[in-house]
């Protein structure tokens, strides 16, 4: 794998606009306006509802940085460069790994920062390992978005993926209750253990305690309940395998 390459396309991330602000700054705005000025004072097991907003927001951060970082893939199929890639000795793999590798790092930079204002502000109450725990549960996301953002941006045109991307994201920030959003009723409820994210929020939740519930139908779910592992593992296997398959069929000539 080739560390240059791994370099030029990090250093092209932090550069551009759109990651500086959606996937860095934004979830601290969110949290600065929201998290920090509520939650101090209500506990949920071994924590508040503060460091539970916190986690989720870090899931936002990091979803958000990895798929749009890989699906940059969408502008650079029409310019022939994944097809100049394959005459070069990187590997196909070499390159896949090397885009998830480099969303994986915007997620940690999305995350430190994030955490770093947390940390200065000292309204979030959780055990130290709940932090670590946190952040290791970002970086599977991190994973599972980039992949999926490898997905969209093998299938959709540049034009076409932003407006597909984002909003899909913020579907499942919605649906699994990253953004705090009470969902009643059964229906809501299923979704929400479902969709991507849905894992990892109830994952989170768990390590507050068995009972740590925030939101109507989110929470009350152990960390060795199968649903949580089907949720997170499956979203994984799912999107790295179709990322591989679309990547080859995007390189091939048409």
């Amino acid at each position: 794998m080739n560390l240059y390459y791994l370099g030029v396309e990090l250093k092209r991330q932090l550069t551009h606009p759109t990651t500086l602000f959606f996937c860095i700054l934004l979830p601290v705005l969110f949290y600065l306006l929201f998290g920090s000025m509520a939650g101090t004072g209500q506990s949920i097991g071994r924590g508040n509802v503060n460091a539970a907003t916190l986690l989720f927001l870090a899931l936002y951060g990091a979803s958000m940085t990895a798929a749009t970082s890989t699906m940059t893939v969408s502008f650079e199929r029409p310019l022939g460069w994944n097809r100049q890639l394959r005459l070069t000795p990187l590997r196909p793999w070499a390159y896949l790994v090397t885009k998830i590798l480099n969303a994986l790092l915007g997620s940690v930079l999305s995350m430190v920062v994030l955490f770093a204002v947390a940390l200065a502000l000292g309204k979030a109450q959780m055990d130290g390992w709940i932090w670590l725990g946190g952040f290791g549960i970002g970086l599977l996301c991190g994973v599972t978005f980039g992949a999926l953002g490898l997905v969209l941006g093998s299938l959709f045109r540049g034009e076409t993926v932003t407006g597909v991307v984002i909003p899909l994201l913020l579907f499942c920030c919605f649906m699994s209750g990253v953004f705090g959003v009470p969902l009643t009723g059964n229906v809501f409820m299923a979704i929400q253990k479902i969709v991507p994210l849905g894992g990892a929020v109830n994952l989170i939740l768990s390590m507050f305690g068995p009972n740590a519930v925030m939101y109507t139908g989110t929470g009350g779910m152990a960390a060795s309940d199968w649903r949580i592992w089907v949720n997170i593992v499956g979203w994984l296997v799912a999107f790295t395998a179709v990322a591989t398959w679309a990547y080859a069929r995007s390189t091939k000539r048409q």
